[in-house]
């Protein structure tokens, strides 16, 4: 399980539990490319993941230590799925690449997101609506990125997303009810199929 993300991938001067006025969702690319730095001058990351939402839609980054080709080519080509559990206040994004690698997660907490990333999607939407997920793979010692690619969430999966997150932001933030939830999730249910089978949602990529 990867710790709430916030601060990693880009700097933030937001300090803990902060509250920032929510700003409007305008999608866009990320800046940076396969071959290049995540961040210049940095060539070590924690092993892990982090779901963020902001200026550049929802991004997806793995940070693994062995990259592999078939990796790399689960990351860029193979088929993908991805779960939505919530256990309020708490939002985990499950995700898998590939036929044989099994499940990771990651949680996201709105509250903890540096001040350019407290963006709340909106409420109304079309039913059709699709996120656009932007993945990026990162070697964790080297920290380049390896693979990248953008893949659409179906739109029962996107609605159940954007509520979700909208509740979070809308509700106020405690870090001991944040523990708490934690705890349910991954000590009452140590074996991840068992928080699999309390997801919300579930979907392909490009589903």
């Amino acid at each position: 399980m990867s710790s709430f993300p916030g601060s990693e991938s880009i700097d933030s001067t937001m300090s803990f539990g902060a509250m920032a006025t929510p700003r409007s969702y305008r999608p866009s690319m990320p800046l940076y490319r396969v071959g290049e730095l995540l961040k210049k001058g940095r060539r070590s990351w924690p092993s892990g993941s982090e779901f963020a939402f902001g200026p550049g839609g929802h991004e997806l980054t793995i940070f693994h230590p062995s990259i592999e080709p078939r990796l790399v080519e689960d990351v860029r080509r193979g088929p993908a799925e991805f779960a939505l559990i919530v256990e309020a206040p708490v939002i985990v994004l499950a995700f898998r690449f590939g036929k044989t690698a099994g499940w990771e997660e990651t949680p996201y907490c709105w509250h903890l997101q540096p001040e350019f990333r407290q963006i709340i999607p909106a409420a109304a939407e079309a039913d059709e609506a699709r996120a656009l997920l932007w993945i990026t793979l990162v070697g964790a010692n080297d920290g380049l990125i390896h693979a990248q690619r953008g893949m659409t969430l179906s739109p029962p999966f996107t609605r159940a997303l954007h509520d979700a997150i909208r509740r979070q932001a809308m509700s106020p933030f405690d870090p001991k009810d944040c523990t708490a939830a934690i705890r349910r999730l991954y000590v009452d249910r140590p074996n991840p199929e068992d928080r699999l089978g309390i997801a919300v949602a579930r979907t392909p990529g490009n589903g």
